[in-house]
């Protein structure tokens, strides 16, 4: 595999665990939105969403091209 195609091949796997953190991020936040018009409370805080960064390892020393 060539420099370019494992960067390439990289990027999509990146994009792919940013997209997965986002459709639960959407998920989280239709939920808290949901319990909030219920009067009930949150059932995520900030560590939560900040939780995803790790759980799908898309922090900035992750970006494909950080590491070149």
């Amino acid at each position: 595999m060539t420099y370019e195609e494992e960067n390439a091949q990289n990027l999509v796997y990146f994009k792919m665990n940013m997209l997965q953190a986002e459709i639960k991020m959407q998920g989280m936040i239709a939920e808290n939105k949901i319990r909030e018009l219920n009067g009930n409370s949150l059932a995520y805080n900030e560590k939560s969403f900040t939780d995803l960064i790790e759980e799908y390892n898309i922090h900035h020393n992750q970006f494909p091209f950080a590491k070149n």
